[in-house]
């Protein structure tokens, strides 16, 4: 087994740089694969893109139930890992698969008999409800296997292994930028080719996944099928940790729906322009979750070890460490984002509105990152209900009704923009304070 690094005793700053560059080094691979992917897809057309781009929005569904026990895994391992309990974090992995390959087959085939409707809820219309169906009977099949890929993930970064972590997501993403053009292009299967090669790398990711999970310098080597065995008290907990995380999740899915519903109005051009930002803004996406889900881990194992010296001083390090890596790409954004749009498509109308998004969501990013931090502190000290609120208020309360309003009075589609800007900064606001609060650190999970 290799040598445990303690994240416990070490230095903050490099347990969290430890933590963190391997992930982002790992999503970063993904964001690359997402912007190719934009690339190729862009330029088969607007509607392709704009297809795609709906069509993802049933995908990321299914990911809320994904979240009923992929959140609870991470609160649960880091804090066995912490404790010692290395037996306790086999079993959190084992019921963690099991049950995400029951729940991802029951989407899975609910998903599959109302595709159309589906789409056409979230306003797919005659141009981009073929491609939408296109893109989704390919992807739909792999959910069970997609969520058992990721709690591997999971388990990596749980347990601190998170240059496996690196390595296992890098190839896949390297094998899918491989994959896309020739299933695109050279055979001619279009949006269908796109997610051919996205199956490809998520079936491989969670083979990868199992097989260093059970090689000999794995931090926690285990072979999960042997844990697989249904537990009730380890399910129980990770429900009740986890129903929160749905409902948050079903939350911003929802009023991310309404916004694209809203935004079909304007037509295909903003929803490619949506679709494209989105992507690139994968980049702030990877940033933000790898210090959320570092931040969690030094939460939950120093709480396990009883280590609460070290809390403030995690969080502190967590936010100066997220704005210096996030400075850059908030920087290209606001200075280059028209450039930047204008490589993903000839379409000129849809580049310009994406160039002017992104200045929005460069302010957007700043805020963003520390946010994500505050929920990495909250998720990581058990509170996932309190995570769930803010994510409620700030949907419910702020972005949802800033939307409607501004649509029904006729406002320009750039004041949809800002309001994403405007919660993004309620989030912030409303997770540190809790943060303050201090109640997570005497949560027991």
């Amino acid at each position: 087994m290799a040598e445990k690094f303690d994240y416990t005793n070490s230095s903050i700053p490099k347990s969290l740089m430890r933590l963190a560059l391997p992930s982002m080094g790992a999503s970063f691979f993904s964001s690359i694969y997402n912007l190719i992917d934009t690339f190729w897809i862009g330029h088969l057309g607007a509607d392709q893109v704009a297809g795609v781009t709906l069509a993802m929005m049933v995908f990321f569904y299914g990911g809320i139930f994904n979240n009923l026990f992929g959140t609870p895994s991470v609160i649960l391992i880091s804090r066995r890992y912490g404790e010692g309990d290395h037996d306790g974090v086999r079993w959190v992995v084992g019921q963690t698969m099991f049950a995400k390959i029951l729940v991802g087959t029951v989407f899975m085939i609910l998903a599959y008999f109302f595709m159309p409707q589906l789409l056409v809820l979230i306003g797919a219309n005659d141009k981009t409800l073929s491609y939408g169906l296109d893109f989704l009977k390919w992807r739909l099949w792999v959910i069970p296997l997609s969520f058992s890929g990721y709690t591997m993930m999971t388990t990596f970064q749980g347990t601190g292994d998170t240059y496996k972590l690196f390595w296992v997501q890098g190839v896949s993403a390297v094998m899918n930028i491989v994959l896309d053009p020739i299933f695109i292009y050279t055979l001619k299967m279009g949006v269908g080719g796109a997610a051919i090669a996205s199956d490809i790398s998520e079936i491989y990711l969670l083979a990868m996944g199992i097989i260093l999970l059970n090689s000999k310098n794995s931090y926690v080597k285990m072979n999960p099928f042997k844990y697989m065995k249904p537990r009730k008290d380890i399910i129980k907990k990770m429900i009740s940790l986890g129903i929160p995380s749905v409902f948050d999740n079903l939350s911003a899915n929802l009023v991310y729906s309404i916004v694209l519903r809203i935004a079909s109005i304007y037509g295909a051009d903003l929803i490619a322009a949506l679709g494209i930002v989105n992507n690139v803004r994968s980049i702030s996406f990877t940033l933000g979750y790898s210090m959320n889900m570092s931040t969690s881990t030094m939460i939950g194992q120093n709480i396990g070890a009883k280590k609460r010296e070290r809390l403030k001083k995690i969080i502190l390090t967590s936010i100066w460490i997220g704005e210096l890596l996030i400075a850059g790409y908030v920087f290209a954004l606001f200075f280059f984002g028209s450039q930047i749009t204008y490589f993903f498509t000839p379409n000129g109308n849809v580049a310009a509105m994406g160039g002017l998004m992104m200045k929005f969501f460069a302010i957007n990013e700043i805020f963003f990152i520390i946010a994500m931090i505050g929920y990495g502190v909250l998720i990581g000290g058990g509170l996932t209900r309190t995570t769930m609120m803010i994510g409620i208020v700030s949907d419910w309360v702020v972005l949802a009704p800033m939307v409607l309003i501004f649509s029904s009075l006729h406002f320009t589609w750039k004041f949809m923009i800002l309001s994403f800007v405007i919660q993004s900064i309620v989030m912030a606001g409303l997770a540190m304070g809790e943060v303050k609060r201090g109640k997570w650190i005497e949560q027991k999970v």
